[in-house]
């Protein structure tokens, strides 16, 4: 075997005893090491601009990023403690000068640049695009809010563009059916990131809108850089989300991630969990509402029941037996209509005697005809006091009719033909208007609307 190369990544070295020097053989960790010597001994202070991609803040607080360019990227590391060296906001698409030491992380060996100080310096090619892409199409109209259409209440089938093998896919799947087990579920497989990625997801709604059936769609992936969630950004996929038939929801990468499908859907997502909830009801909130109504309804009915049974008790009270009233009153009518019909005969008797005494006492000269005309006079009496005595009777026949409708109206007999039913306690004689007078074993008498029937107390119910 041949020796290593001698050089500035392989000087001559004590550590290495002379039979591993003769191999030229070394350990991963033993070279990892050298590379790391040679480039912290070479690049200890360097000044690097690029366009930031795929950023992270992660909970300890150190800063992770790449600066990128046409050629190449290089990973860059900002440590907990180094944020009051940050000048400016670092986010994706923001163009940026590091500057640190260049250093290997040997777990991974990986090089990137420990940065001591970021110097933003405004929007890098990418986000420039984006923003010149977002003018012209926001122009169009395709962006308008007036646009948006709410999503359906219950959907019978949804519709999915993702990737096959995403786990966002399983997760929007499980969480849909879960949440609501009867709905149907649509997927339209399509690349969402690299060449080709924004026709293939344009091309899936298309596929989807033409092919019909579903209530709503949902366009998404999980999390990824600036990078890998461009395919969104472009503007096949805009225009294939804003000519949708049905709503959409936009949900692509984590709630920080900003697309411009998310701009031309009816709805944005923070998530594809997030959009598999907001698609679908929850099955558990929609039973407990429909048990709340229920019960409220039955609530509302036993106190309309409740309120009938009192009103009904109540006219049951005040005419428990109207008959001994209605035969007074009977009796008061024919008594006064024979009182004015004898005051009548006894003025006709008067009249008489009067013109009887008056013709004693009258000298004529023509007696037939002083006859003839008291006799004219007595009948138009007559006939005068006859129509008043008529007038009197049909006024005191229409009173009592009225006064009979009332009270046939009122009768307890015409409720009981309506189904109501009165009880009457065989013992006491006194009808039943509450549970507390009776007791089990009570004989009763139930009156109906044809007939009565006797009964015997069991137990009492509320």
């Amino acid at each position: 075997m041949s020796k290593a190369p001698s050089g500035p990544l392989f000087p001559p070295a004590a550590p290495f005893g002379e039979e591993e020097s003769s191999r030229g053989v070394v350990s991963v960790s033993e070279l990892t090491e050298r590379i790391k010597g040679c480039l912290e001994g070479i690049f200890r202070f360097v000044r690097v601009e690029g366009e930031v991609s795929n950023h992270k803040l992660v909970p300890s607080g150190h800063r992770y990023f790449s600066l990128k360019d046409e050629g190449a990227q290089i990973r860059v590391v900002l440590f907990r403690g180094r944020e009051r060296f940050v000048f400016g906001e670092i986010r994706d698409g923001q163009f940026a000068v590091v500057t640190g030491s260049v250093g290997v992380y040997e777990r991974k060996g990986e090089y990137q640049l420990y940065a001591q100080s970021v110097e933003v310096q405004g929007l890098g090619s990418l986000l420039l695009e984006l923003e010149r892409r977002k003018a012209r199409l926001a122009a169009e109209g395709l962006f308008d809010p007036g646009k948006k259409r709410p999503l359906p209440r219950f959907p019978a089938r949804i519709g999915i563009v993702t990737s096959r093998q995403a786990a966002a896919l399983r997760d929007m799947i499980r969480v849909a059916r879960r949440r609501w087990p009867p709905i149907g579920i649509t997927l339209a497989p399509a690349l969402v990131q690299g060449e080709g990625a924004a026709e293939d997801i344009a091309k899936a709604i298309g596929v989807l809108a033409a092919r019909g059936g579903v209530d709503l769609i949902i366009v998404g992936r999980g999390g990824g850089s600036v990078e890998d969630l461009w395919a969104f950004n472009e503007e096949a996929v805009v225009r294939a989300i804003a000519a949708s038939p049905v709503p959409t929801i936009s949900a692509v990468g984590h709630e920080t991630d900003f697309t411009l499908a998310d701009l031309a859907a009816d709805h944005r997502a923070s998530t594809p969990t997030a959009a598999a909830q907001m698609a679908v009801p929850d099955r558990t909130e929609v039973l407990d509402r429909v048990a709340t109504m229920s019960h409220r309804l039955r609530k509302m009915e036993q106190y309309r029941r409740d309120t009938l049974r009192r009103e009904w008790q109540i006219v049951a009270g005040a005419l428990s037996d109207p008959r001994p009233h209605l035969r007074t009153r009977r009796y008061t009518v024919v008594e006064r209509t024979d009182a004015l019909g004898e005051a009548l005969r006894g003025r006709m008797q008067e009249w008489k005697e009067t013109v009887t005494s008056l013709a004693g006492s009258v000298r004529v000269h023509s007696p037939a005809a002083w006859v003839s005309r008291r006799r004219g006079d007595l009948a138009v009496l007559a006939e005068r006091a006859a129509r008043q005595s008529d007038a009197k009777r049909a006024g005191f026949r229409r009173a009592f009719e009225v006064l009979q409708g009332t009270l046939v109206a009122l009768d307890p007999t015409s409720v009981l033909t309506r189904g109501y039913a009165i009880a009457t306690h065989r013992g006491t004689g006194r009808v039943v208007r509450s549970t507390s007078e009776v007791a089990p074993g009570d004989a009763v008498d139930v009156r109906v609307g044809d007939g009565a029937f006797g009964a015997v107390v069991e137990g009492k119910k509320r």
